[in-house]
């Protein structure tokens, strides 16, 4: 894993070799489509090129960045790579003097990682939007998005 490194892929056709794992944070191919070709793609790729994890950080007009997808390879959960990706955008966009705010993934992860809860939008995941009838996770019904948000002290340690 050392020989890895995060990277930044450019906005067009390279993105598609990333959409199993946009896949993995969004159940929403609609969705998905609508903005995988936006943002900062951050993406940790194996020896071999595979995509191993990705982070989309989206620009909003008030400043702050939002991680629109966080996604590791299935096979790779627990291997650190998530944290590892995670703290690399972290570590970016604090050099880049913004502050991130997140919807996607597991409430535990993001707070080990300094996430604070901001907001519920609730019945977020409707058909509406291209999410399936009775999505759920866990046995637990999807239907509000939890934002979170962190502030990126840049003077803080890293």
């Amino acid at each position: 894993m050392s020989d890895t490194t995060v990277r930044a892929v450019p906005v067009g056709p390279q993105r598609d070799a990333y959409l199993p794992l946009f896949a993995l944070a969004d159940d929403s191919a609609d969705q998905v489509l609508s903005y995988y070709q936006t943002g900062t793609l951050f993406a940790l790729d194996g020896p071999d090129s595979n995509p191993l994890g990705i982070v989309l950080a989206v620009d909003n007009p008030d400043g702050s960045v939002e991680l629109k997808a966080v996604a590791v390879d299935a096979s790779r959960h627990g291997q650190g790579i998530g944290t590892r990706l995670l703290h690399a955008v972290l570590e970016e966009l604090r050099d880049r003097g913004v502050t991130s705010s997140s919807g996607v993934g597991q409430l535990a992860y993001y707070q080990k990682a300094g996430f604070r809860l901001s907001r519920i939008e609730r019945d977020f995941f409707s058909p509406d939007r291209g999410y399936p009838e009775g999505l759920r996770e866990a046995g637990i019904p999807v239907r509000d998005m939890v934002w979170m948000d962190q502030e990126l002290d840049p003077e803080a340690p890293r």
